[in-house]
């Protein structure tokens, strides 16, 4: 099972390199279950749009806004308009959740699924 991104399947300006990743984990799953098809073994990826995690969160202010990279503090975090802006245009109007995410990836693992292989299914709330 692979992770992608819409930022993989539709593209997303300013985000070149992060695209061109998740992109290529698609490419990858899509040939995976052309080679690996013979020996029974399925492969499938799951493309995410607007997540909420940390970050993904609302900018916050000194420690509780930044994580340690290397031994450095990296603030974290996106603008609350931006936020409310991207939940415009979901029509669930949110953003998901890990554990929503967490289901369907094991959704593809279920036995009955064992003919759905190469396929890349977006979890975006609907957009």
């Amino acid at each position: 099972m692979n992770v992608s991104s819409t930022s993989g399947t539709n593209g997303n300006a300013g985000q070149v390199n992060y695209s061109a990743g998740k992109a290529a984990m698609v490419g990858v799953t899509k040939t995976l279950a052309k080679e690996w098809g013979r020996y029974n073994v399925t492969v499938n990826c799951v493309a995410f749009g607007y997540i909420q995690t940390r970050l993904t969160q609302p900018l916050a202010e000194g420690e509780a806004g930044t994580i340690e990279v290397d031994g450095r503090k990296v603030r974290v975090g996106v603008q609350g308009a931006r936020i409310a802006a991207m939940n415009q245009t979901i029509p669930l109007g949110r953003g998901g959740t890990s554990r929503g995410g967490g289901r369907r990836h094991l959704s593809l693992l279920q036995p009955r699924l064992d003919y759905v292989s190469g396929q890349t299914p977006v979890v975006t709330g609907g957009v």
